[in-house]
């Protein structure tokens, strides 16, 4: 009867430790799969940040945008389900971007123009889906003006 009783006892403890281990494991999996998204919208973040403040030019491309630095050219290219970072090495970010809107001097560049200077932009408006939730980014280019006179040349101070 003591041997059965302690059998019990043992199987209960061991039943309580398997589900404790299964709730704290399916835990640890799901913070860690989203601290792996929320570094991929970061990073994301960081690199247009830190393209746009040192682009020479950014001009809209088909599905994206272009960054001129020096002899460097970075492109991103933006998907419905990802998007992609052009460079000396490809990134890819598995984000669902809603919005892309590419505007120069508040107005909206919607199409590719022939002439190249035309395509030039000073702003990105992006939203990303993560995790149903819409996050709005927004980045902003600042132009010497010798940089725009080169956009018009006939352009008057």
């Amino acid at each position: 009867m003591e041997i059965t009783v302690s059998m019990l006892l043992a199987a209960i403890v061991i039943g309580i430790t398997y589900t404790a281990y299964s709730i704290i494991s399916q835990s640890y999996i799901a913070y860690h799969n989203k601290n792996e998204d929320m570094t991929g919208l970061v990073r994301l973040d960081e690199l247009l940040k830190k393209d746009f403040s040192h682009a020479d030019t950014i001009s809209k491309v088909d599905n994206g945008i272009l960054c001129k630095i020096d002899t460097i050219s970075i492109t991103y290219e933006f998907q419905p389900e990802y998007t992609v970072r052009h460079s000396t090495i490809i990134d890819t970010f598995k984000l669902k971007t809603a919005d892309v809107n590419t505007l120069f001097e508040n107005q909206p560049i919607t199409e590719i123009n022939n002439i190249p200077e035309q395509n030039r932009l000073d702003e990105l408006d992006i939203t990303v889906l993560f995790h149903n939730e819409k996050i709005p980014y927004y980045y902003h280019k600042q132009y010497s003006s010798a940089s725009l006179a080169e956009r018009n040349p006939n352009a008057v101070n």
